[in-house]
């Protein structure tokens, strides 16, 4: 005897072995036994042979129309075998009755199973229902292979065009665009950014990142909303005429400063902060464009600001302008270049003189030049403007250096390279640039002297502000409450000096000028807004520097091609990492290892991926090792960090607050690789 029976939600056959109370022993048509329940048996049978029925019973099945069937089956519950005699108009035979089981089993529309065997017909009004929703989902389904034909073949569907960036960044898998994304990856066993690009959705694989980053991170879009910014307030005009330095391509200049000699070999030393925080006012629209996006986006070539252009405009401190400013005056002694601890904070206007760049100054600006003026001269001879004020903020500059490596027990490293990124109608130059270049070094000096001097200003009046905090052995946190920086080598550091680029510099500028007109803060104690604004800086100010990584990454790879450069050269910094000499370029060689940190290799570059922004090497050999430990020894951390490379627990002595003030303060809008 042969049976028909469900298992797991199959139709199986089998040869009945042997019977026992309840369970039946069968052998399936390949020869395997197994133990059924007898209740799990649908049909008896003798005839086919019981490997022939399960193939006979599905080619009868498709001569079955479910919609007769449904017509044709009584409105109550029916078990398929006495329906069978009804349908067919005498008993069934085995094939016909399999097909029929089979038929009312695939049409779940039609009938809704009650058990092993039974059925009953769908109430005429969910039936219709059902086949609408079928059959809409029939076309859907059309639709998606036919869009995925389209993708396949590198044509763009406008539907999906529309959201192109969304399906990467963060897509809705249940829409018909994703899925045909998705089945379209499928057929062409490929990724869903080389299907797209394909397409020419993108015009290149830098819009396609960008657009993918503004997706996640701006999704209103990087536009501003008509925002009226007013003028503000008649400020005293100081008897200052300031400077600032600043590389080339920055147009929110927001530190200058001014040096006043006085008598007694004595010089009044203004560092002036731009003001935007006297243009808005917490809760306003400008307060809530910033609060959004917390900080100005930088890439190579491009940057997205954190302010309207319109606010950028009155706040930026532009050669020939008297703009506001927040300014820090402190008296310094001409011949050691010491402090003499009076200090004074006032809210003001400043005449810009100069904007002084980089590209102009940087090879004439030397530590020599600078030492070898006589700072007793009111006119020593120099080939660059300023002189005298530059080698009076350079001396003074080494003197607050020298404290704070007392205070940190240690010499700060400030010998590492760091590379500016330029492009212009799509190709790139990277050029080189020491970290330890006197105006880089001076700036960052002043800016955070600053930044601790009125982060001590907040604590000592008890207003809240935001804090960079480092314990010794811990990584650096924001806090809302003044604690040391062992890594800078300060009693507490607030970020104040780049308010035109970050919203906490905003906020603690808020709180200066609250302090400094003697006013209640404009942040209380415990405000449930300053914490909330510490956690998402946090947050955000990482996705940021990650995708400005990430350009820069791209970029590097750019050059790369644009140059035709097969063959380059790397230096080790650590197992299978390596850096190539020329760029801040970070790649892994899997399989290479054993030579020591700082061994020069030869690579062949195999192939680069635009999409993925990675690329393939391969070892041509290994030549010299080269002393460049103590560059590497400052350098590894931050540019693997950078450049997505695993590391390792950043050291606490590596401050990456140094890096971000040399940036800050005047590497520009935010080309220069490297930030921690």
């Amino acid at each position: 005897m042969f049976v028909l029976y469900e298992e797991d939600g199959d139709f199986r056959v089998g040869n009945v072995m042997q019977e026992a109370a309840g369970t039946l022993q069968v052998e399936a048509p390949h020869g395997k036994r197994s133990k059924i329940k007898a209740t799990h048996v649908l049909l008896q049978f003798r005839d086919p042979e019981f490997g022939q029925l399960l193939p006979k019973a599905q080619a009868l099945q498709a001569e079955f129309d479910a919609a007769f069937l449904w017509e044709c089956a009584p409105q109550q519950e029916f078990d398929f075998l006495s329906f069978g005699e009804e349908y067919f108009g005498a008993k069934p035979d085995a094939v016909q009755s399999a097909a029929l089981l089979f038929a009312l089993h695939a049409a779940p529309l039609y009938f809704h199973r009650k058990g092993r065997g039974k059925y009953k017909p769908a109430p005429p009004e969910i039936l219709k229902a059902a086949l609408a929703a079928a059959e809409k989902k029939r076309i859907a389904a059309e639709q998606q292979s036919a869009w995925a034909d389209a993708l396949v073949a590198g044509q763009m569907p406008t539907e999906i065009a529309r959201v192109a960036a969304h399906l990467l960044a963060k897509p809705d898998k249940n829409s018909a665009e994703y899925k045909a994304l998705a089945l379209a990856c499928e057929r062409a066993s490929a990724r869903a950014e080389h299907v797209l690009m394909k397409t020419g959705v993108f015009a290149s694989e830098h819009e396609m990142h960008r657009r993918v980053f503004e997706v996640l991170q701006f999704p209103r879009g990087t536009g501003f909303p008509e925002v009226a910014v007013a003028a503000p307030h008649t400020l005293p005009l100081a008897d200052v005429q300031a400077f600032s330095i600043d590389d080339i391509t920055t147009t929110e200049i927001d530190d200058a400063f001014s040096v006043t000699f006085l008598e007694g070999g004595m010089a009044r030393i203004g560092i002036h902060i731009a003001a935007p925080a006297l243009l808005c006012e917490r809760g306003d629209a400008l307060d809530q464009i910033a609060r959004d996006r917390l900080s100005t986006v930088y890439m190579p070539g491009d940057k997205i600001t954190m302010l309207p252009d319109a606010l950028v405009e009155l706040s930026t401190l532009a050669q020939g302008r008297e703009v506001a400013a927040l300014s820090l005056y402190v008296e310094a002694r001409i011949e050691d270049g010491t402090l003499t601890g009076e200090m004074e904070s006032k809210i003001e206007r400043i005449t810009i003189a100069h904007n002084f760049r980089h590209n102009l100054l940087d090879e004439k600006v030397t530590p020599q030049a600078l030492d070898a003026i006589d700072l007793n001269d009111p006119h020593p001879a120099a080939d660059f403007l300023c002189a005298r004020e530059l080698a009076l903020l350079w001396k003074v500059r080494g003197v607050l250096s020298e404290q704070r490596d007392i205070y940190r027990g240690k010499t700060e490293n400030n010998h590492r390279i760091d590379y500016n990124f330029y492009v212009v109608d799509g190709r790139v130059e990277i050029l080189p640039r020491r970290r330890d270049a006197p105006l880089d070094l001076l700036v960052a000096e002043f800016m955070i002297l600053v930044n601790q001097t009125w982060g001590g200003l907040l604590h000592e009046k008890e207003v809240p502000g935001i804090y960079r905090t480092q314990p010794p052995g811990a990584r650096v946190r924001m806090a809302t409450h003044a604690a040391p920086h062992v890594g800078l080598g300060v009693p507490q550091y607030a970020w104040s000096t780049s308010p035109l680029r970050r919203y906490v510099d905003l906020v603690n500028q808020w709180q200066l000028i609250s302090v400094l007109k003697n006013a209640p803060p404009v942040f209380a104690a415990n405000d449930a807004d300053l914490f909330a604004a510490v956690s998402a800086f946090d947050t955000t100010y990482k996705a940021y520097a990650d995708f400005q990584s990430n350009m820069e990454r791209y970029w590097c790879l750019r050059w790369l091609e644009q140059r035709d450069i097969s063959q380059a050269m790397a230096v080790v910094i650590r197992d299978d990492i390596v850096r190539f000499q020329d760029i801040p370029l970070i790649v892994r060689l899997p399989g290479f290892s054993g030579q020591p940190r700082g061994t020069v290799l030869k690579l062949q570059v195999m192939e680069l991926d635009f999409v993925g922004v990675d690329i393939h090497c391969k070892l041509i050999e290994v030549c010299e090792q080269v002393e460049v430990a103590m560059e590497l020894e400052a350098e590894e951390v931050a540019d693997e960090v950078a450049n997505g490379v695993p590391t390792q627990e950043t050291p606490a002595e590596v401050s990456t607050d140094v890096v971000l003030e040399i940036k800050d303060g005047n590497a520009g809008d935010g080309t220069t690789a490297s930030v921690g």
